[in-house]
């Protein structure tokens, strides 16, 4: 779908994609982008769901949306995102997904009934000495040097802000400031986070300001987000016949020219500890995305603090043995030597 500033392209439906009958998609991991790139197929570009497979690591889908009750644990969520009314390719996606619950409704319909009936709201947005009102009442108090920093921070190029802390490019102006407060508290920041992570977050929220002092902005779903969005995508993905394969790592994709174009040619997988190849044809599709939020991640209890995990990032590693790959243009495999479109190549140094 084309997006424009009107709901006429949201409203059409796309022609099915030439070739969709005989394509095969292989999607890496079951979180949110796995799981919404396999809606998309068989709604938008015609994919029989039956030629689809979703191959993850774990036991489980769902990637970071969290929400399962461990009994000698307690209630397990990794994740969860902050849910507002601009999420447009999430809510394209989720009006096609029965509800669970409600028949003849939508996860759509579902939602936006919620938070109609029970709008988010804070009365109370930060407090001091144990619990007194800490008297903001709603105000940003950003004097004029901290205004000229968020506003250079806005428009500066990207560029300008990688490698830098945010402490390092907002005065202590802002960083004193109710607004940065607001902030810090909705988002997550610290001041010795990323200075281009906080831009790119001004540009991506910059219309939910006025809801940063009472956390109107925000929306929420009935459940975790785990039985309000993966369990209902789950269903309807394998009433469409999509298969969820399990104990599937993929640890490596080989790339050839193909048609003037570099492509994606075999997938390899660990299948329960054992080496799988999936040979691509020349219309399937192989799908990978950049990286996990919990690929590193740890689970602790009420006695036992989760582990930092420092060792390299499975998922992090496939992206970035990919991607110089795919900039390079050179067909190539890592495990061994291979002849491709125009002689011998191995990985590059």
């Amino acid at each position: 779908m084309q997006h424009t500033a009107g709901n006429y392209e949201a409203f059409a439906r796309p022609r099915p994609a030439q070739h969709a009958q005989e394509t095969k998609a292989y999607i890496v991991g079951s979180g949110l982008a796995g799981l919404a790139a396999a809606v998309f197929l068989i709604r938008d570009a015609g994919v029989p769901g039956t030629n689809v497979t979703i191959l993850e690591k774990d036991d489980i889908a769902g990637g970071a949306l969290d929400g399962l009750d461990v009994p000698e644990k307690g209630f397990v969520i990794r994740g969860g995102r902050e849910l507002e009314n601009h999420m447009e390719c999430l809510w394209d996606m989720m009006r096609s997904i029965p509800s669970l619950e409600l028949e003849g409704a939508s996860v759509l319909d579902e939602f936006y009934w919620l938070n109609k009936d029970d709008p988010n709201y804070s009365l109370r947005r930060a407090t001091v000495r144990q619990g007194e009102d800490a008297g903001h009442e709603g105000r940003f108090d950003l004097p004029k040097r901290a205004q000229k920093d968020l506003l250079r921070i806005f428009l500066a190029e990207r560029a300008e802000m990688e490698g830098k802390r945010i402490d390092e490019v907002m005065g202590r102006e802002f960083l004193d400031s109710p607004f940065w407060m607001y902030w810090r508290t909705m988002f997550a920041f610290e001041e010795w986070h990323s200075a281009l992570e906080f831009k790119l977050y001004l540009h991506r929220f910059v219309h939910h300001i006025g809801g940063l002092p009472d956390f109107s902005a925000l929306k929420f779903t009935k459940y975790n987000q785990y039985e309000s969005f993966v369990l209902p995508l789950m269903h309807y993905l394998t009433e469409h016949g999509v298969v969820f394969q399990s104990g599937t790592e993929v640890v490596d994709v080989d790339f050839a020219h193909r048609n003037g174009e570099i492509r994606a040619t075999a997938i390899h997988c660990r299948r329960d500890g054992a080496g799988e190849t999936i040979e691509l044809g020349e219309h399937d599709l192989a799908l990978m995305t950049i990286g996990s939020l919990v690929d590193n991640s740890d689970e602790g209890d009420h006695h036992t603090a989760a582990v930092l995990d420092e060792a390299p990032a499975p998922a992090w590693d496939l992206w970035k043995w990919a991607a110089p790959v795919v900039r390079s243009g050179l067909c190539v495999s890592r495990r061994v030597p291979f002849r491709g479109c125009s002689g011998e190549h191995s990985r590059p140094g």
